[in-house]
């Protein structure tokens, strides 16, 4: 459920996204794995919010999406005063507290998934040595 708010003259809106992703971004000469914590807009523009896996680093980008193919773009918010604007609006919204939540619940949800697997990869074994 999206949660509309008015912060410093701007509209902005949070949880637009339902679910979660883990979403690998190109950085150049190497890549970061990162959570989805959040799509949000602000005045009509929509950006989303990422937090990589391994260092915790929080990326915005412009966030654009194509129901009919199925992909979605990411592009660079170039403009840095932009940029500052659309965190610190991002973070009166999303704390610290909020984001090690979500962050717990993706490594949560990742740690049963690896069970799982390994509980399907014994009973395969199972069945072999019978």
């Amino acid at each position: 459920m999206t949660e509309k708010l008015e912060l410093h003259g701007h509209e902005v809106e949070f949880l637009k996204n339902e679910g979660k992703a883990i979403i690998e971004i190109d950085l150049g000469e190497a890549s970061d794995e990162c959570y989805l914590l959040d799509i949000f807009s602000v005045d009509g523009t929509d950006y989303v919010a990422l937090i990589s896996s391994e260092s915790y680093e929080i990326y915005l980008f412009y966030y654009e999406d194509s129901f009919e193919e199925d992909e979605i773009d990411l592009r660079l918010i170039d403009d840095e005063e932009e940029l500052e604007e659309v965190f610190h609006l991002f973070t009166h919204y999303w704390d610290d507290e909020a984001i090690d939540q979500v962050v717990e619940d993706y490594n949560s949800d990742l740690e049963v998934e690896l069970e799982e697997i390994e509980d399907l990869e014994e009973e395969d074994v199972e069945d072999i040595d019978e």
